[in-house]
């Protein structure tokens, strides 16, 4: 039976653009496992027009945090801008809810990730999350159709369960076999590690 790691993941969560890469290479490196990814909002307040971060760290912070994200991003080959801006991303995990049912989550996944960290671009709003969807091939009417009317809802309703039940705080959480919990991100050769230690005790 294949190890499962569910990650509870925000589309403003830098360090989950980094959790992204880092299964995807997990996967590369023929480690076997079932992957779930588990929205977690964790900003609901945000307007969609976006707002600005200017007070909301002490002094110092936004650099300090840019330099360590532009350490981990170089392991994967990512961009971090230093953000300016928080946006609302409720939309954006229901079209990454659309991306799942057809097997596009990753893909699409990594284009809301560089559109909000890379490009800096307002990934609460309906067109920019369009051209995204489109970009990496989905269908854009049916998948806006599908979010107007509510369908995946549902998908988060059943996500704050899950979060309740594993005592979500933050993110990235990983949950490995339903038992272990890791949070945050650590460079990749220390987290395989750590989790091929939290498959192997499963089995002991």
């Amino acid at each position: 039976m294949n190890m499962n790691i569910k990650v509870f993941s925000d589309y403003a969560c830098p360090f989950c653009y980094i959790a992204l890469h880092f299964f995807e290479k997990l996967k590369e490196d023929g480690v076997q496992f079932d992957m779930e990814w588990i929205p977690y909002e964790m900003n609901p307040d945000i307007p969609k027009e976006g707002k600005s971060i200017e007070g909301k760290f002490p002094k110092g912070y936004r650099e300090k945090m840019h330099e360590m994200l532009t350490k981990f991003g170089q392991e994967y080959g990512i961009e971090y801008k230093m953000q300016k801006m928080d946006y609302n991303t409720h939309r954006a995990l229901l079209a990454g809810e659309y991306a799942k049912s057809l097997g596009k989550y990753d893909d699409f996944s990594k284009r809301v990730f560089k559109a909000y960290f890379t490009e800096e671009r307002n990934i609460g709003d309906e067109e920019v999350l369009n051209s995204i969807a489109e970009e990496v091939g989905l269908d854009v009417d049916k998948m806006n159709k599908l979010i107007d009317s509510e369908e995946f809802e549902e998908n988060m309703k059943e996500a704050k369960k899950l979060i309740d039940k594993f005592e979500v705080e933050g993110t990235p959480t990983i949950i490995i076999n339903n038992e272990h919990k890791m949070v945050g991100i650590r460079h990749y050769d220390q987290m395989k590690r750590t989790i091929l230690a939290y498959s192997e005790s499963k089995l002991t």
